[in-house]
């Protein structure tokens, strides 16, 4: 699948370049464009402002040959304590003897401690002037490894994930390992819990049966979409964002932010959604029965989609749990994070969050641990 920018979308990213001063290489890296296409959004974003991007526009085909190399870098990647004290396990490992004698030196005498375990002081000293051991430079590596990809997670990532994204990179490592060097070095994830909301059903307007029916499953891309409304405070008030997620990919494929819950609110997510993806298929398009989604308005713009409609049972969360469940980790590892002093400021965040972290960075276990990119990509080259 050929990949889209939309005009909406290069604006918020020379936007975010010029506001936050990220460099444009940084920002190139992330997306997988080259630094002149930037350059050249940027020029034409400053040219004209009001009329720029007119048209959509693909990859160039250097741009694309250089996403296809880093698929193919990215499968071959992926193809090819303090010791018990116990005087009885210590003895049959002189290695942790010493290193038990060196832990505690400052409490008593080496030479009583050699004495009373039965080891040579000088084997002792040897054992110090000695080069560090390949495990210990392993571990070493390990904990620049586990620092490396925390920080690349915004501080986000846990024992769990950092494991699985070890394991991608080649590296043979338990979770337990990483738990226990996360802990040394003083490393948790800053999530927080999760936030529960609601959406208005009480209205006249007809709904879909729940087609779906919690089968949270996807043969490929473009077949079974989610949408929902979460909320984000800001001290101007409530930001609204409509979110529409890919079953398949995980993948936010459309999404839209404004100060008002309106069936436009919804409409800007699901055209948004449609132009970048230009599904060939018949999408099923599930959501929960809000007023928004069940309007007249959103629901002409589904069947000229093509789109067959499926709503949650009244009252049930569970029919529509993995883009609440996307809400929920927006909240988890963005929201709750910040304190947004305008909806300007929220929308901005948001767009760098899903965007540039989530879509592309962040791994996902119901996907094998991939980002919802490399997801989509490795479907397109298999099929």
């Amino acid at each position: 699948m050929s990949q889209k920018y939309d005009k909406d979308f290069k604006i918020q990213t020379v936007r975010m370049i010029q506001e936050q001063g990220k460099p444009v290489a940084q920002v190139a890296r992330e997306l997988g464009v080259s630094d002149n296409t930037l350059y050249r959004w940027i020029s034409e974003f400053k040219q004209d402002p009001v009329n720029a991007f007119r048209g959509s526009g693909n990859l160039k085909m250097e741009e694309k040959t250089f996403l296809d190399m880093q698929k193919r870098i990215r499968q071959l990647e992926m193809e090819n304590e303090i010791p018990k004290k116990s005087d009885a396990h210590l003895r049959k490992r002189p290695e942790l003897i010493f290193s038990f004698i060196h832990k505690h030196r400052s409490m008593y005498p080496v030479s009583e401690m050699c004495r009373i375990l039965n080891v040579s002081r000088s084997g002792y000293y040897q054992w110090t002037r000695r080069k560090e051991s390949e495990r210990k430079k392993r571990r070493a590596q390990l904990k620049q490894q586990i620092s490396r990809i925390f920080l690349e997670s915004r501080r986000l990532y846990g024992s769990p994930k950092i494991a699985q994204v070890l394991r991608q990179q080649g590296e043979r490592v338990s979770e337990k390992t990483v738990t226990r060097i996360m802990q040394e070095l003083g490393l948790k994830s800053r999530t927080v819990r999760k936030y529960k909301a609601t959406t208005n059903s009480r209205h006249n307007l007809p709904v879909h049966d729940n087609v779906l029916n919690q089968q949270f499953t996807a043969q490929a891309p473009n077949q079974v979409w989610m949408a929902d409304i979460t909320y984000v405070p800001t001290d101007e008030g409530w930001l609204y964002v409509a979110s529409i997620m890919d079953l398949y990919t995980r993948k936010i494929v459309g999404w839209y932010a404004d100060e008002r819950m309106t069936k436009e609110l919804v409409l800007q997510a699901l055209d948004q959604a449609y132009s970048r993806q230009r599904p060939k298929g018949k999408v099923l398009h599930h959501s929960d029965r809000g007023s928004q989604y069940a309007s007249h308005e959103y629901q002409q713009r589904l069947l000229k989609y093509g789109m067959k409609g499926s709503m949650s049972r009244k009252g049930n969360c569970y029919d529509n749990a993995c883009i609440e469940s996307f809400h929920s980790v927006l909240k988890k590892e963005l929201v709750y994070l910040e304190k947004f002093k305008t909806r300007k400021e929220a929308q901005s965040k948001i767009f760098e969050y899903i965007e540039f972290f989530y879509n592309r960075k962040r791994v996902h276990s119901a996907i094998g641990y991939l980002t919802p990119t490399q997801c989509e990509q490795m479907y397109d080259c298999v099929a």
